[in-house]
């Protein structure tokens, strides 16, 4: 029966697109990540999961293009997160709830419409942290405002001498206030051969129709990463500053004392290394938040990754992680799909691409 209901999608949206089939395509595609999840430190105690979507989160999605002729080509995508341990939709039941945009592209580059990431999270996904914030994910400790946004415009540009660049605007659809719920955001960088630099900003009005007047999130990153050939080494440091500018991981997380509150001013570095061998990789990262404000909520975490390729689309994968949380800080030890409960997670998955 799902099947049937897939094809009936598949079919549907094949459907829509022009007659000329020779120059339009439509693709399928997804991640299925399963695995369990052991996770200590908590208040109420242990907990043994079986979990969905830990080294990436379980998706399913289609994207299409359409030659249009003389360079220009649309686009669009359509991906929606699973919990794959109950088949139930993630995003709060959103079916989409991942990626929804439309878009043209030509050789300048791009402009996409709809619910896509950030230039400041892709940034931290594919330049600053070896693990695509998945396993012992960046987001445990250096959560920031600007991760996904709907209502967005975003242009990219394509490379230029190694360069290219990126900017959003997000419209915050306040009636009467055309700057309440606003964001802006963008990203520039180089690439050539092993070396990737790229700095990301992102800049969020938190001002809504009934609250105004309240500071702006305000997250700026500094990326980089090389590759030496027998490792790559990844680098990170990001300034967060203003309400929502370093939302807690886990709002509902208490290790008991001072109670946990989000900073409004922190800093962040997170330092990473890969090392493949053959269809093994070993991952090994650090991530240091340094909360300025008077609390000095501060908290560290070590991880380390162990990959084991059994083709291009299918790996197993293992995990162990650990908090040091300071001064009532409660930040849990999560993954792609889930927060966590403790400050430590050991993992054991498999994730099949499709």
């Amino acid at each position: 029966m799902k099947k049937l209901a897939l094809t009936t999608i598949a079919t549907c949206l094949c459907l829509l697109q022009p007659s000329a089939h020779a120059q339009s395509a439509v693709t399928m595609y997804g991640v299925m990540d399963l695995g369990v999840s052991y996770d200590q430190g908590g208040i109420n105690g242990n907990a043994l999961r079986v979990t969905s979507g830990m080294a990436t989160q379980s998706r399913w999605g289609f994207r299409g293009t359409e030659d249009l002729g003389n360079g220009l080509s649309a686009f669009f995508v359509l991906e929606g997160g699973i919990h794959a341990d109950t088949g139930s939709s993630t995003q709060n039941g959103i079916l989409f709830g991942r990626t929804s945009v439309v878009g043209l592209s030509n050789p300048l580059g791009t402009v996409s419409v709809g619910l896509q990431d950030t230039p400041y999270f892709t940034t931290l996904n594919t330049i600053v942290d070896p693990l695509r914030n998945g396993i012992a994910r960046s987001n445990n400790v250096m959560a920031a405002t600007g991760f996904r946004a709907g209502n967005s415009i975003l242009f990219r540009s394509n490379k230029v001498n190694g360069f290219n660049a990126d900017l959003m605007y997000v419209a915050g659809e306040v009636t009467g206030d055309i700057n309440a719920g606003r964001a802006i955001g963008g990203s520039i960088g180089y690439s050539d051969g092993p070396l990737n630099l790229r700095v990301a900003y992102h800049n969020k009005n938190n001002d809504t129709a009934t609250i105004q007047n309240t500071s702006k999130a305000r997250n700026l990153l500094f990326a980089a990463n090389y590759d030496f050939g027998v490792a790559v080494a990844y680098f990170g440091y990001a300034i967060d500053q203003g309400f929502n500018s370093a939302s807690l991981n886990n709002t509902a997380a208490s290790f008991g004392g001072v109670a946990p509150t989000a900073s409004t001013d922190s800093r962040d570095l997170q330092l990473g290394v890969s090392v493949p061998f053959g269809v093994q990789t070993v991952v090994a990262t650090y991530i240091r938040k340094e909360d300025k404000t008077t609390l000095a909520q501060d908290a560290q975490q070590y991880a380390f990754a162990y990959m084991y390729a059994f083709s291009k689309r299918t790996d197993g994968y293992t995990s162990y992680a650990v908090i040091r949380n300071k001064n009532g800080a409660a930040y849990t030890e999560g993954n792609s799909e889930e927060v966590g409960t403790g400050n430590k997670q050991l993992t054991v998955g498999l994730r099949h691409r499709f």
